[in-house]
């Protein structure tokens, strides 16, 4: 190598190092704190057409699984379309907040009001309270709007209903919301900010409602489970939690004061809110004084409850003289109300050896069919009850 290349690299070598930043510490890229919007869907079949956010659940005509809160309100009419986000549904898949555009048939010589009038009358609103109802446009057509709050549980929900004449039958809109369900709002302003009804919509016929049976059926042996300990076995409903012993019957409504103790529970997780199951199974055990009897101490119970929660017959089970567990108890049956819910009880008293061991069936009363189905399963757990 001659002279002047040497000495070039010479000179080069310290210009480029001099031209060269080390940083020993990393630098970091600033994250940005905007929350990109999601993807906005489009939605349209034979009757409807709507935009939706991306991730939003939709459930087809007629689809079972758009289980909807409250369950005592049914207005009848056929699922067209469902939705729902998925921070909606619970582990349960009970819709808590809800979108869903329903049909109704229209009878020949009745009008959109009669129909209307006809489906509040089959369910019971209690002091529901209307706001915001009255006449409505949607996509053009006229509509009628009932908007109405009720509670169910502790939590309170606002209802409302859009009913639509058109093409021979009614459309029912009906957007129901948990009061706390904060996102809701946005979703349903999308949803009926883009609304649009298709022009000529197909016939339709409104297939009949099932009638539901008289009586409860016997409960299908393959959907019952067993439980077993040193005092009790007995077959139950799948999916029921198992709730352990405890010196008071708590976490289930509406906590009647048995005294004595709660020897094994059973409760509905669709009918948890807040830590407390509205549907419940519990066996709780007492020991009876000497000299009392099995009357005076009831009376004693249901007088301490009434004063907490008035108390009427039942209209839906029956009061009087019960087998069970290999000998007859009493079965006390009435009907609480506690807001806009109805809830049914039962309890069955059973005296042996000097101790009193009561089995309370409790409830939200929701539909016949559920109604009768839990019925069903309750009366497999008394079947099959051994008290050892």
């Amino acid at each position: 190598m001659n002279n002047r290349l040497i000495m070039i690299l010479v000179v080069l070598i310290p210009l480029t190092f001099a031209c060269t930043t080390i940083s020993l510490f990393p630098t970091s890229t600033p994250v940005s704190t905007e929350t990109a919007s999601p993807e906005i869907l489009h939605f349209k079949n034979e009757l409807v057409a709507f935009d939706y956010p991306a991730g939003t659940r939709i459930f087809g005509a007629g689809d079972p699984a758009f289980s909807t809160y409250p369950y005592d309100i049914r207005l009848g009419g056929e699922l067209a379309i469902g939705l729902a986000d998925p921070g909606w549904i619970s582990q349960a898949d009970v819709l808590y907040s809800s979108i869903g555009i329903f049909r109704h048939a229209l009878p020949p010589r009745s009008s959109l009001e009669q129909v209307v009038q006809a489906a509040y009358e089959s369910v019971y609103l209690g002091n529901a309270e209307d706001e915001q109802s009255g006449p409505i446009t949607i996509d053009g057509l006229a509509a009628l709007r009932k908007t109405y709050r009720i509670a169910s549980g502790p939590l309170w929900y606002t209802l409302q209903d859009i009913w639509i004449e058109k093409d021979g039958s009614i459309l029912r809109l009906s957007l129901w919301k948990e009061d706390y369900q904060d996102d809701f709002q946005a979703l349903a302003d999308l949803f009926l900010g883009s609304l649009e009804f298709k022009d000529d919509l197909p016939p339709f016929t409104e297939q009949p409602t099932p009638t539901p049976t008289a009586a409860p059926t016997s409960f299908p042996a393959a959907l019952l489970a067993h439980y077993e300990d040193n005092l009790l076995s007995f077959d139950y409903p799948r999916g029921m939690i198992i709730l352990p012993s405890g010196n008071t019957p708590s976490a289930c409504f509406p906590d009647i004061p048995f005294g004595g103790e709660r020897l094994v529970g059973l409760g509905d997780p669709r009918f948890l809110v807040n830590d407390i199951f509205y549907r419940s199974i519990q066996i709780t055990r007492r020991e009876m004084a000497a000299g009392s009897n099995l009357e005076a101490l009831m009376l004693d119970v249901y007088q301490q409850a009434q004063a907490k929660v008035p108390q009427e017959p039942s209209s839906l089970a029956s009061t009087g003289s019960v087998a069970v567990a290999g000998g007859t108890g009493f079965q006390w049956a009435y009907r609480v109300t506690a807001g806009e819910p109805t809830y049914e009880l039962r309890d069955v008293w059973l005296e042996r050896d000097g101790q009193l061991n009561i089995i309370s069936i409790w409830t939200e009363y929701t539909n016949p069919d559920d109604f009768l189905e839990f019925q069903s399963g309750a009366q497999a757990l008394l079947d099959s009850l051994v008290i050892k």
